[in-house]
């Protein structure tokens, strides 16, 4: 059976593998789903400060060599990376099957994926028809959920490939998941470590059969002060929102009218505005002193250590009062 493969144009926001690694405006921007008083968002201002760091988690998985009875399957070894565990899943997990029946018959495009009927076909120009085939009737075509497809099946053959994905599936599926962390939870250092030791080979003596005394003068060593800052975020930004305002002028030589609407921006039930200023740490952060002094004398100075994991001093300022300006000259006809 000839293979191939549908793409389709996704729009996708930038997302890590686990929602632990996600930034804030990726965690914000998946709560918005268009409910209840909020319209399609038609603003996003967004004013971040983000360290993303801590442990990387890796998934892999292990289990039984699998020889696939389905066409839709390499065959796979004992270890499987997450890409590879994650595309054997999508190949055998059925999303579509599109029947092609008397008068109504399956159309799809190699190229794009697509998959349409009879009514949208006729609807297509002799050159847009070229780009695609047909599924005969009573034939069906089977889509998997990564879009990956075949040609058309007849029902025996249909039949006999589902049963050999849903096997295939429950073989990936009972691989052993094992996580693993690389790095490291500290990801900002500055720390301050002074160590001294006043032993070396210059002030120790040993001699044989007999005992001696080595007169040793310890030294002294004084440290000054000592000051250190680690930041993890800092935000200091600023944003200033107005007003939406829209103005209709009708004048003649001896009479004016004028019409002003005005609204603030997310102050309406169906006007949707986002507005985020925001410092977020997401890693360790490390701002100790630390001092070993070990067979000396000594004096340590003032120790200063500031350790910050996210600081947000930004403001956020919207309605009238930003935009006052804006409104006397919109009320002045301008």
């Amino acid at each position: 059976m000839k293979r191939l493969l549908a793409t389709t144009a996704i729009a996708l926001v930038a997302m890590a593998s686990t929602a632990s690694a996600q930034s804030v405006l990726e965690r914000v921007l998946g709560q918005i789903d268009n409910s209840t008083n909020l319209a399609s968002v038609n603003g996003t201002f967004a004013n971040i400060a983000e360290n993303l760091g801590g442990l990387t988690p890796t998934n892999t998985y292990s289990g039984t060599a699998i020889t696939s009875a389905s066409a839709n399957i390499v065959n796979i070894g004992t270890e499987l990376s997450q890409e590879l565990y994650d595309e054997n899943v999508a190949r055998l997990t059925v999303q579509a099957t599109y029947a092609s029946v008397a008068g109504d018959q399956v159309y799809y495009d190699q190229a794009t994926g697509e998959v349409i009927r009879s009514a949208a076909y006729n609807a297509l120009s002799a050159g847009e028809r070229g780009t695609f085939n047909t599924v005969a009737s009573g034939e069906y075509l089977v889509v998997s959920a990564d879009g990956f497809f075949e040609e058309a099946l007849t029902l025996t053959a249909l039949n006999t490939e589902l049963a050999n994905r849903t096997a295939d599936l429950a073989k990936v599926r009972a691989f052993t998941e094992t996580t693993t962390y690389a790095g490291g939870i500290e990801g900002i250092n500055g720390s301050i470590t002074n160590i001294i030791d006043g032993i070396d080979s210059t002030t120790q003596q040993a001699v044989a059969g007999g005992v001696t005394a080595t007169e040793f003068v310890m030294p002294t060593l004084d440290f000054g002060d000592m000051a250190t800052t680690a930041l993890g975020a800092v935000n200091t930004g600023d944003i200033t929102l107005g007003v939406n305002s829209s103005i209709d002028n009708a004048k003649t030589s001896s009479t004016e009218a004028l019409s002003v609407a005005m609204a603030q921006i997310g102050g309406s039930a169906d006007t949707g505005a986002i507005v985020l200023n925001i410092a977020s740490n997401m890693t360790g952060v490390n701002g100790s002193i630390s001092n070993t002094m070990t067979e000396v004398n000594g004096t340590v100075g003032n120790l200063s250590t500031t350790a910050l994991g996210a600081v947000n001093t930004g403001t956020i300022i919207s309605g009238v009062n930003a935009a006052v300006t804006g409104i006397t000259g919109a009320s002045a006809g301008q």
